[in-house]
């Protein structure tokens, strides 16, 4: 059967278990699966840029934030400015008896970003977010659209943790591996071609 939404995901786990009795918890493997391909996966897909008001150097992170990739401050002046990131021991340092200025840097902290030098403002903030989880108010999200594959693998795997089947678990394990890697070359694919080396000539 086609797999389309959170439903007919289940009922396909249902169907591939041959388990009635597994029916109550297959959303758990669901969230399980979604939990691991939310630590291996950081795909274009999940890239998000937000506009986050700083008060008192810090804002608060998005909900769905896995990892940043690109911070700006002021990103309404010209020019704008790149921050760089530093540590949040190495940011505490710089800015000790430092009161104020234009930020150069930033950093992670908690469920916060902050930035240094102390500064009130804007910044846009680039970041990988955690895959829409599936939910019967929410029944499909992008990964489940285009690889329908490694959400029924990924969730076969978790049932078969559940049910201590070492054996059947790797073998779905495996098959979810494999997928989540071609996902990620896919990706890499999809950035373009990288820059050509002609042997022989020196690279200047």
């Amino acid at each position: 059967m086609p797999i389309t939404d959170y439903a007919s995901l289940q009922a396909s786990i249902g169907n591939w278990l041959h388990r009635g009795d597994l029916t109550s918890v297959i959303p758990d493997f669901i969230m399980l699966f979604e939990q691991e391909a939310n630590r291996r996966l950081r795909v274009r897909q999940q890239i998000i840029g937000v506009t986050l008001t700083v008060t008192n150097s810090q804002a608060t992170l998005p909900t769905d934030y896995l990892v940043w990739r690109n911070v700006v401050w002021n990103p309404a002046s010209t020019p704008y400015a790149t921050l760089e990131y530093v540590t949040p021991t190495a940011r505490s340092a710089s800015d000790a008896g430092v009161s104020g200025g234009t930020p150069k840097r930033f950093t992670i902290s908690g469920a916060n970003v902050i930035v240094s030098p102390p500064a009130d403002g804007q910044i846009a903030f680039s970041y990988y977010a955690e895959i829409p989880p599936l939910s019967v108010s929410a029944t499909t999200n992008w990964l489940l659209t285009a690889h329908p594959d490694v959400y029924l693998f990924g969730s076969l795997a978790e049932s078969q943790g559940y049910a201590k089947n070492p054996d059947e678990m790797a073998g779905w394990m495996a098959r979810r591996d494999v997928i989540l890697e071609e996902i990620i070359t896919l990706d890499n694919k999809s950035k373009g071609v990288g820059p050509i080396k002609l042997i022989g000539i020196p690279t200047p």
